[in-house]
């Protein structure tokens, strides 16, 4: 049995230093990362987090790479 971590909202806008209220008008846009919400509390998974920082640091090295930078 595998456990899966989760950050709270607050904990995921430190991390990419952002404000939480970004990521609740994400949340009410459908754009962003997936979520889950528990006892009224929004919840991301870690795996999705990662994977997310993943693809991104990928398209935006890319485009570096081809020498201009990301819009």
């Amino acid at each position: 049995m595998t456990t899966e971590s989760f950050l709270t909202a607050k904990q995921l806008s430190q991390r990419w230093c952002i404000s939480p209220s970004t990521l609740e008008r994400w949340r009410w846009l459908g754009i962003g990362l997936p979520y889950i919400k528990v006892g009224g509390r929004i919840r991301y998974r870690l795996a999705d987090i990662q994977a997310y920082e993943q693809k991104e640091l990928a398209r935006t090295g890319a485009v570096l790479k081809a020498g201009r930078l990301p819009d």
